[in-house]
């Protein structure tokens, strides 16, 4: 696990190598396609909901892709495929934990609402979501209560020891909304979707303007909370089978 001192080298260091992905990009030419088929994730797939992800409006929302992760007691935990928006984590001038986050607000309200339909929302759980520092890296303050959520964001102990413990497992693709947001991005040949962008956990950094992340390369990083060049990849449980009925 890197150290504080070294993430913060590391996050400098960001800078100069985007100039060298931003000229890899250019001569990558068509190869994404292939890169895609060659890594595909092998973890089982499902769909649920909606959400503009192609950034043309004309042809109406985007399916939902999710990765199910766990499965328990005939429920089933879904996180998205994609960093599906660029967003900040929160959109106040305060400082702010995982409880009183804008983020949180928005998932749990618009996206819920407006995503899914009647049917799957009453299918989505509400989940008791653990916010203390044992969530968090080792240099993570707390990060508050715990909370009640229907939608939330994975944590850093969830991402990095339980469910993506592989680096190559936790690149993600930015949808063309993201990326027209702003969301920090590279071509990137390991990754199943043959991209990978920054994607944000619940889990606070040194302080409570901090949030951790998940860099576009798969690594540890954390980024301010009012910053909007990292990505929203939404977390659910779900009873699957009442919508199968």
């Amino acid at each position: 696990m890197e150290t504080y001192d070294n993430i913060i080298l590391r996050r400098i260091g960001i800078i100069l190598f985007a100039i060298v992905i931003a000229v890899h990009i250019f001569n990558i030419g068509g190869s994404n396609a292939e890169t895609l088929e060659a890594a595909a994730d092998t973890r089982k797939i499902v769909t649920m909901g909606t959400f503009e992800q192609d950034n043309n409006t004309e042809n109406g929302a985007e399916p939902l892709e999710w990765i199910v992760l766990d499965e328990k007691e005939g429920k089933s935990l879904l996180v998205c495929r994609y960093g599906l928006d660029s967003v900040p984590y929160h959109t106040g001038k305060e400082d702010s934990n995982w409880e009183k986050c804008s983020l949180r607000s928005w998932l749990n309200k618009d996206f819920l609402q407006t995503s899914f339909t009647p049917e799957e929302q009453a299918a989505i759980q509400v989940t008791t979501v653990v916010n203390g520092a044992g969530q968090g890296s080792s240099y993570s303050c707390d990060g508050g209560p715990d909370t009640e959520d229907k939608v939330f964001l994975l944590s850093y102990r969830e991402v990095f020891q339980t469910y993506f413990p592989n680096l190559e497992d936790r690149l993600c693709a930015p949808t063309e909304v993201a990326k027209a947001h702003g969301v920090f991005s590279a071509v990137n040949e390991a990754a199943a979707d043959g991209a990978g962008c920054s994607w944000w956990l619940r889990s606070p950094a040194d302080a409570l303007y901090n949030a951790l992340e998940v860099e576009y390369d798969g690594t540890e990083m954390f980024s301010n909370i009012h910053y909007n060049t990292t990505a929203v990849r939404p977390a659910l449980w779900v009873d699957l089978n009442s919508l199968n009925k």
